[in-house]
């Protein structure tokens, strides 16, 4: 029996839909509403962007499902809620799958027998994305009528677009742009899931994109390793007006140096020894788009000078030519290094990190980034879990606590390759579906960081003191590991990371046994 009048809570929407609200409390509000007409356990919108599914509202739900990206081709039950006009009920005993196994907060682990119903959102004559109910009593959606799911989805959808209409209205009001018809089809279209988070320091991040991404100021991101300085690049790319054109990358710690010229500015047949045809620098590719120049502070000096000139006057000249051409790119560059350190020691230019600099962003550590560690985890999980042949896969609370308290010095990069070691140890032993993420499928690098990497655990339980060059021994050869693991087994790049030459770490690393 409903104990609330349908049409006061529709009201109650309509109202909202007019509202100046940020898209999460909008769709957390319509989520609240909805609920006190259909009674349910869980209760999720999402968003479909690239073949997935993005949750931006749910109730109900542990918070690292909001992490999640569900490609529909992996989930038949969002599958076939898209494919369904009206409402998709599925049977209690039904064989498909699905995808909030070990995520509803009501209960740990897989889940049992329960109501689940869906339907498809439609706005502007394209499936947008979907909203689902979901129940533990079996029969919690046999009294209600597919009239009044159907009138509460389509106000989930008007809320939809009332949603993605009032953020084009207020970004293009602060910038004195014209709206046109097509402008909601882009928003609906656009892909925002690159970066995961909803942390303050990470909503800040964002904000900085949008101001500077409608420009064509020369953006400097800087941040530790593994922070995601190349998905802030792109986004900037994304963002701007120079979209519909190519972003095009090149990693300027992985260049030699007698090669570097020609990667930036191209060079003509026979203008030096192996030369054997005509060459398009990065700068001509990415002409009317953008050029990420990553690990920029490790750009020789001597190339410094030249990349001034280009970023000055706009005019490239390859190697063996005497013609000089435009290009029209806008640079984003980023580094781990503090450019201003480099400048007073002589390692960077100063003019070069002035032209380079004009719109700073800073990425935070990961640390640093309250509440995010269940959201990309969670994201990670759905990433990374159909590699492995698995489903449903989702962190046990001892396991979500340690990757909570862990510092990671590796950052993002880090935690994603730990959910990965962990998924291939739960494929490895073939654990049932929905797998659960243990705290022993995690690292001991992640339970017991501090003493692993000093080697200090084995001979502080056996009460042995060893000698200082044994601690240190252990120290680095933990430090190297882990470094090359960051970099995918990148010897120059962990030289680079590390300060110091890669022929020393080659031998250092024969020293300590590990080659």
């Amino acid at each position: 029996m409903i104990a609330v009048s349908p049409l006061a809570v529709l009201y109650d929407i309509a109202v909202d839909l007019a509202a100046s609200l940020s898209t999460e409390e909008r769709f957390e509000r319509l989520l609240s509403a909805t609920r006190r007409v259909i009674p349910c356990g869980a209760a999720t919108i999402l968003k479909l962007e690239d073949g997935s599914l993005r949750p931006l509202a749910a109730m109900g739900l542990r918070r690292e499902a909001m992490g999640r990206r569900f490609q529909v081709n992996a989930h038949p039950r969002f599958a076939r809620i898209l494919e369904c006009p009206g409402i998709t009920r599925f049977d209690v005993d039904s064989t498909l799958p699905d995808p909030y196994d070990g995520l509803l907060l009501s209960v740990e682990g897989g889940l049992p027998v329960h109501a689940c119903m869906g339907a498809r959102l439609i706005v502007q004559d394209k499936v947008w994305g979907a909203i689902t109910f979901d129940d533990l009593e079996p029969n919690a959606f046999d009294e209600t009528a597919d009239e009044l799911v159907e009138a509460f989805s389509a106000f989930a959808a008007a809320a939809a677009s009332a949603a993605d209409y009032i953020a084009v209205l207020e970004h293009s009001a602060s910038r004195e742009h014209e709206l046109n018809q097509n402008l909601i089809d882009q928003i609906l279209s656009h892909s925002s899931h690159d970066m995961v988070g909803q942390s303050d320091v990470m909503q800040s991040v964002r904000k900085e994109i949008d101001l500077v991404a409608a420009s064509d100021l020369a953006v400097l991101i800087t941040g530790e390793t593994g922070v995601g300085k190349e998905l802030v690049a792109r986004a900037v790319h994304t963002h701007s007006k120079r979209a519909a054109h190519p972003i095009v990358y090149l990693n300027c710690a992985t260049l030699p140096e007698n090669l570097a010229e020609s990667e930036l500015f191209g060079h003509k047949k026979g203008a030096f020894t192996g030369a054997t045809k005509d060459y398009r620098g990065k700068f001509e590719l990415a002409d009317k788009g953008t050029l990420f120049l990553d690990e920029i502070g490790e750009l020789p000096v001597g190339l410094q000078a030249k990349l001034l000139r280009v970023l000055q006057s706009g005019e490239v000249q390859s190697l063996g030519s005497e013609v000089m051409h435009y290009v029209d790119v806008r640079v984003v560059a980023a580094t781990n290094r503090d450019l201003k350190t480099e400048v007073l020691e002589g390692r960077f230019r100063q003019d070069l990190f002035h032209r380079l600099s004009v719109f700073p962003i800073q990425l935070p550590p990961l640390r640093e980034r309250d509440g995010d560690i269940p959201l990309l985890a969670g994201h990670f999980i759905e990433a990374l879990s159909v590699q492995f042949g698995l489903r449903g896969v989702t962190l046990s609370t001892e396991a979500l606590r340690i990757l909570e308290s862990y510092a990671w010095p590796g950052n993002v990069r880090e935690l994603e390759h730990v959910i990965n070691r962990a998924l291939l140890r739960i494929s490895a032993r073939k654990a049932q579906t929905p797998a659960i993420i243990q705290a022993s499928d995690l690292d001991n690098l992640v339970s017991d960081h501090a003493a692993t990497r000093m080697g200090l655990s084995d001979s502080a339980s056996s009460g042995e003191l060893r000698p200082l060059a044994d601690l240190l021994n252990n120290f680095q050869v933990q430090l190297i590991r882990e470094r090359l693991d960051l970099f995918d087994n990148n010897w120059s790049r962990t030289a680079a990371s590390l300060g110091v030459n890669r022929g020393n770490l080659h031998r250092l690393a024969r020293r300590l046994g590990m080659k």
